[in-house]
């Protein structure tokens, strides 16, 4: 039979869409992303001064967008309707590696579930990985990309908002001026400027994070609020450090012995070019325990 020209079975076969293979319908061995329990509390999350200040500057920016109540996102534009477009889509948070960001959005994100469950509010965040989505074939890291923006839609369920947790998105999102950029990426990035361009604030929030923000396609900065996770200061190092070191001691050390030598041992890795970072206060401790307990240097 000449199938020349014939419309092709949907169910069953692929369609061409945007120039790539697609399936209708698409089984995947694995979610494109994970949802995370918001219900519990983090016991590992040290608690500074100035991370805390972060996460509640978060916390409200999204409750004013999730919230139904006075003063919120909903009773300023109450005459939006649910076709209106409203430009802000959500943040992307920068700084160092280890300086907290993927745990700082996690933590607003419990904090907002408990706070919007007294307005019968489910609260539910969604983390993607580069990993999550760069897999497969030709068009499928495409589709995979547009399943988690699926996901996030609530128009069933009034009472339900979305936090999309894209960790290190310079690594899924190339910037088109990135020599590195090829065919599939430019495509990949399309995918995401489509789907935020379509998002509604009020029901879904993008907070992304990154490490290298000059390698961030402009189109991302135009449309996601660019925010620096600050840095945690000495002593709140000193109190991160801490935690990673044994309560009573060690090999006839006390802890507070061994966190003047963690203290030490951070100033060192300071000197050597490293940032301030939650993840230095706790690498300078776990040197401290190889060296001062284990007896390894």
């Amino acid at each position: 039979m000449d199938v020349r020209g014939a419309v092709p079975n949907t169910e069953d076969n692929p369609i061409v869409e945007s120039g790539a293979l697609y399936q209708r319908t698409m089984s995947f061995d694995s979610p494109p992303f994970t949802e995370r329990d918001l219900s519990g509390v983090d016991t590992q999350l040290i608690r500074v001064p100035t991370q805390e200040k972060f996460i509640g500057q978060m916390v409200n920016a999204m409750k004013y967008f999730f919230s139904r109540g006075d003063e919120s996102f909903s009773d300023h534009f109450s005459s939006m309707g649910k076709s209106d477009n409203f430009p802000f889509k959500g943040f992307v948070l920068t700084g160092p590696p280890g300086s907290g960001k993927t745990e700082a959005v996690i933590e607003a994100g419990r904090r907002l579930y408990s706070e919007l469950a007294m307005e019968s509010i489910e609260v539910r965040l969604l983390h993607i990985s580069t990993a999550d989505i760069n897999r497969g074939r030709v068009g499928e890291m495409e589709q995979r990309l547009r399943s988690v923006f699926n996901e996030a839609k609530s128009e069933i369920r009034t009472g339900l908002r979305t936090i999309l947790l894209f960790d290190d998105i310079d690594t899924l999102l190339m910037s088109r001026d990135d020599k590195r950029s090829e065919e599939w990426s430019v495509s990949l990035n399309a995918t995401f400027f489509h789907a935020v361009d379509r998002l509604r604030t009020s029901d879904t929030m993008i907070c992304a994070t990154t490490n290298k923000t000059e390698m961030l396609d402009d189109a991302v900065k135009s449309r996601l609020s660019v925010k620096g996770a600050p840095a945690p200061n000495f002593e709140e190092m000193k109190i991160v450090a801490k935690s990673a070191l044994p309560l009573r001691g060690a090999n006839g050390l006390t802890q507070d012995q061994l966190l003047e030598l963690a203290a030490e041992r951070i100033l060192e890795n300071q000197e050597a070019g490293e940032p301030d970072s939650f993840r230095l206060a706790r690498k300078s401790a776990i040197e401290v325990l190889m060296k001062e307990v284990v007896g390894w240097e």
